[in-house]
């Protein structure tokens, strides 16, 4: 059977309070006997004094002697007059304990003093005295002897009813009794509201505690008590924040995982479709070429004009996806420095304008000086040569590429705008992502993987910059740049 903390509590306040009460009644009780016992014995005692002063009168003023005669002459008068003197009744006995009116008591002289064991002291010349109680009544015995020259004459006997002593005792006790029951019920009631009432935040912290262990982190526990169980809750409330903050961490780096898998399951088979392209190409001009030998010298040349742009092209998509992989590592082998990046701008525009004067491209720069920043030159130059590549590749013959470069606040910004087909809105989304070309667009040069624009993003991204790409169909493409600058020290 499982006990509750409340039960546990109730069960301890009432067995304390009523081991308590039971003490109190029978400490109580005893007391109020011996109260009454000791009223009893000063009652006695008194009465024995006045016994004395009562027989000596009636003595004297009888003008007699205290003989075995006079005693058994006068008896029932003198028991008459001391018994109404103290207040109870007398009997006068012989000194072998018969009383002189043994006839009118019955006249069995056996048992006259059978129930009196204070007669028997009195035999003995011994004051004593005695208590029974009877059908509901208590009633006291007090015996002493009558001795006169060292000789016993008589016993005097005297009984008082304490019947209404013992009754007050009794309804003393019997009211101590009910208000303890009283007392005791009010503190059982009272221990089973407070136990409730304590016990309540505990019983709120265990159901949360099972809604948390189902895996419900939405638990709300409202506890207000400013004591050790609300800074029990609180603590709970806040470790509850703290398991669902870490949960949402780790589903979160769980979706990113995902995407890591998702994306890397692309771009292996993005590399499969795209080595297989031309080691496809290589394999069946040489098959070819082995079968028919030199026969055919127009076609000989053709097939091995082939598989060398082919390997050339397989050797740098090779090269590419090695740049991507490195590029895309935890630890980089970048080598910062102090660069300016309107020099290397420079550099690269003048490196392209080569190729670009074979479609009639021109490239036009306004740079601004001293663009300075913490960098890797060659990583930034291949940046800058990806974008210039692509856009004379997809820009149109007779057109221009604008360069432009200027400080931005704390940011070194650098435009690349060129007129050719643009760029999709589908195909934006897409752009970054390696091997991805879009397939609306003719390219007027062969040989592309599509890595360019992979490894620029990640090549900017090392050096805390980002980078964006606008285009409008039919009228051409802007790249953004904007790589974080420093004044040189």
């Amino acid at each position: 059977m499982k006990w509750t903390i409340q039960f546990k509590m109730v069960v301890l306040f009432s067995v304390i309070i009523f081991i308590g009460f039971s003490a109190l009644l029978i400490i109580s009780n005893k007391v109020g006997e011996e109260n009454m016992y000791r009223e009893v014995h000063e009652d006695m005692v008194q009465s024995k004094k006045n016994l004395d002063i009562a027989l000596n009168q009636y003595f004297l003023i009888h003008n007699k002697r205290m003989t075995t005669v006079s005693l058994e002459a006068g008896n029932r008068e003198l028991a008459d007059q001391i018994g109404s003197a103290v207040g109870g009744v007398v009997t006068i006995y012989r000194p072998d304990a018969t009383a002189y009116n043994a006839a009118d008591r019955g006249g069995d002289t056996a048992n006259l003093y059978s129930d009196y064991p204070d007669v028997k002291a009195a035999m003995d010349s011994r004051i004593a005295y005695s208590t029974q109680t009877k059908q509901g009544r208590v009633r006291a015995s007090l015996s002493f002897p009558l001795q006169a020259n060292q000789q016993l004459l008589g016993i005097v006997q005297l009984e008082k009813d304490y019947t209404e002593l013992f009754k007050r005792n009794l309804r003393f006790q019997n009211t101590i009794k009910l208000f303890a029951a009283i007392i005791f019920g009010f503190v059982f009631i009272a221990s089973i509201l407070i136990s409730r009432k304590i016990t309540k935040p505990i019983r709120v912290l265990t159901k949360r505690s099972a809604e948390v262990a189902q895996g419900s982190l939405s638990a709300d526990i409202q506890i207000a008590t400013k004591d050790e169980i609300g800074e029990l809750a609180s603590s709970f409330t806040i470790m509850i924040d703290r398991v669902r903050e870490q949960i949402d961490v780790i589903e979160q780096e769980r979706d990113e995982v995902k995407q890591v898998q998702a994306r890397s399951k692309v771009f292996f088979d993005n590399v499969t479709h795209e080595l297989k392209t031309p080691l496809t190409t290589i394999l069946g001009y040489a098959q070819i070429l082995r079968d028919n030998g030199f026969t055919d010298q127009a076609f000989f040349d053709k097939g091995l004009n082939y598989i060398i742009n082919e390997s050339r092209r397989l050797n740098t998509m090779v090269a590419d996806i090695l740049e991507v992989s490195v590029s895309s590592t935890v630890i980089q082998s970048y080598r910062f420095e102090w660069i300016d990046a309107a020099e290397i701008i420079r550099e690269a525009c003048e490196d392209m304008s080569i190729k670009a004067s074979k479609y009639n491209i021109g490239i036009h720069y306004e740079l601004e000086e001293q663009l300075y920043l913490q960098g890797d030159r060659i990583k930034l130059k291949e940046v800058f040569l990806n974008i210039l590549d692509n856009s004379v590749k997809y820009g149109y013959v007779n057109s221009i590429i604008e360069v432009q470069s200027f400080r931005l606040g704390d940011q070194i910004a650098i435009l690349v705008r060129d007129q050719g087909e643009g760029i999709g809105p589908k195909a934006l989304e897409h752009v970054f992502e390696p091997f991805y070309r879009d397939k609306d667009i003719n390219r007027t040069e062969k040989g592309s993987a599509g890595l360019g624009l992979s490894i620029v993003k990640n090549i900017v991204e090392q050096h805390g910059g980002t980078v964006e790409i606008k285009s409008i169909m039919h009228q051409g493409t802007q790249v953004n740049i904007s790589l974080p600058g420093e004044s040189k020290a």
